[in-house]
């Protein structure tokens, strides 16, 4: 039971993750992002990969490894 537990959570934080990307993609700044989850933009910046952020409102290609999440 624990290991479906903590690959649901492993499901839930990758989720996250894209649906962050996306907003990113979309146009929307992490600052309004992190507000949305009610987190510190500190927090939502180590949230993120290195780098990835800019590549991704740059329109450049985001690639993300399985250790990102």
């Amino acid at each position: 039971m624990a290991k479906d537990s903590e690959e649901l959570a492993s499901d839930i934080k990758a989720i996250k993750m894209l649906m962050i990307l996306q907003l990113l993609w979309s146009g929307v700044k992490q600052s309004q992002i992190a507000a949305m989850l009610r987190v510190s933009e500190a927090t939502m910046s180590r949230m993120l990969p290195n780098g990835i952020a800019k590549s991704v409102t740059r329109g450049g290609p985001a690639v993300i490894t399985e250790d990102a999440f």
